[in-house]
């Protein structure tokens, strides 16, 4: 077998694992039981309350959920750039890194997580235009941010970030000298992704890359996020209420309600033999991408509870076709109901996509 017959196997073995039981991959970040709380003038806020999940390396998760949910505060809280109004006040995560190296990031030294942040994990934010200085050239923001983690050999840093640009489908010396208000949305995208992938770190957070932009460029973006990942195998979460580029990028995906994760498996298990309500209100939600007929929507009935006073039991059961008596009183725990698929519910094995059970809820809740 040739070399590149060897390599084409390796990642079609790679890929057919990533996000099933078979996957034996290290797990690269293990969460446990996080809470983020906001300060308001009412009190604390919860906004993600003991959510927990395993992400193995080489893998890409998808936070999916509507806005409010948690999934942007559970990404700035694994990054430590929470607001100075909100704090972690439970749980732990750890990174363990490709030299094996584990991290407790909640309890590192401010001086040890800015030697971590971006050098073993990164992230690009929702909205490109707030994170490049716009009055520093292209350039000096990737000399910066080299500087800043010790690498201070200008040349390399220069042949690199060129070398970025091109992953991410730019013209490498028209971009670099640029101001970022010489550059379009989709273009200050890709250098974000750029810029976060510069000192090669094992994770990738992506918050909501293509938000704002017109369907042509998301497509771009989302390919160049595809092609990256093919060539550098990093690890990925990525953050979206689009629940078609999550069905295209990831290999788990995680369902947050109400600060919960409230559903997290393979990304087929998810999509095709969902188990949560929510989730199936998302996917009853959106159009379907395959069949011959076009299947009327059904939107989610009611509202997302307000975070200050989140219902007793489940949270999502005022919303719930499904929802008995348990369900106003306990809050399921997030149980394995097969593989690497796991869910909290109650009535996990009743919970169907049927249509008519949904239109009904619906009419329930607007009759008041």
């Amino acid at each position: 077998m040739t070399d590149q017959a060897t390599r084409a196997a390796f990642e079609a073995e790679r890929n057919r694992t990533r996000g099933t039981a078979e996957s034996t991959a290290p797990v690269i970040l293990s969460i446990k039981d996080v809470s983020v709380q906001y300060k308001t003038p009412f009190g604390w806020m919860t906004a993600v309350r003991k959510s927990s999940m395993d992400i193995r390396r080489g893998e890409a998760v998808a936070l999916i959920g509507e806005s409010g949910s948690g999934k942007s505060t559970l990404g700035f809280a694994l990054l430590r750039m929470l607001p100075r109004a909100a704090r972690v006040n439970n749980g732990s995560a750890m990174f363990t890194d490709n030299e094996g190296k584990t991290y407790d990031l909640f309890s590192m030294s401010d001086k040890e997580f800015r030697d971590f942040r971006w050098s073993k994990c990164a992230m690009t934010f929702q909205a490109a235009q707030n994170v490049l200085n716009p009055v520093m050239r292209v350039s000096n923001i990737f000399y910066e941010t080299a500087k800043a983690h010790g690498w201070n050999d200008r040349k390399a840093v220069r042949e690199k970030t060129l070398d970025l640009f091109k992953k991410v489908q730019l013209d490498p010396r028209r971009v670099f000298d640029a101001y970022p208000h010489e550059l379009s949305g989709g273009m200050r995208q890709r250098v974000s992704i750029a810029l976060s992938l510069l000192l090669d770190p094992d994770l990738l957070i992506l918050d909501e890359p293509t938000t704002a932009l017109d369907i042509i460029t998301q497509r771009a973006i989302i390919d160049v996020v595809k092609s990256l990942r093919e060539q550098l195998d990093f690890t990925m979460i990525f953050i979206s209420h689009d629940l078609s580029l999550a069905a295209e990028l990831a290999d788990r995906v995680a369902t947050m309600y109400a600060g919960e994760i409230v559903e997290y498996g393979p990304v087929r298990d998810v999509f095709y033999e969902p188990e949560h309500p929510y989730t199936v209100g998302l996917l009853n939600a959106v159009p379907p991408i395959t069949g011959e007929e076009f299947t009327p929507l059904v939107a989610i009935p009611g509202a997302t509870p307000n975070l200050l006073s989140i219902p007793s039991g489940c949270p999502f059961h005022p919303r719930c076709p499904f929802a008995t008596e348990i369900c106003v009183n306990v809050n399921p725990p997030l149980e394995e109901v097969g593989g690497t698929h796991y869910v909290a519910c109650h009535h996990h094995d009743q919970v169907t996509r049927d249509q008519e059970v949904w239109e009904g809820m619906e009419a329930t809740v607007a009759a008041g």
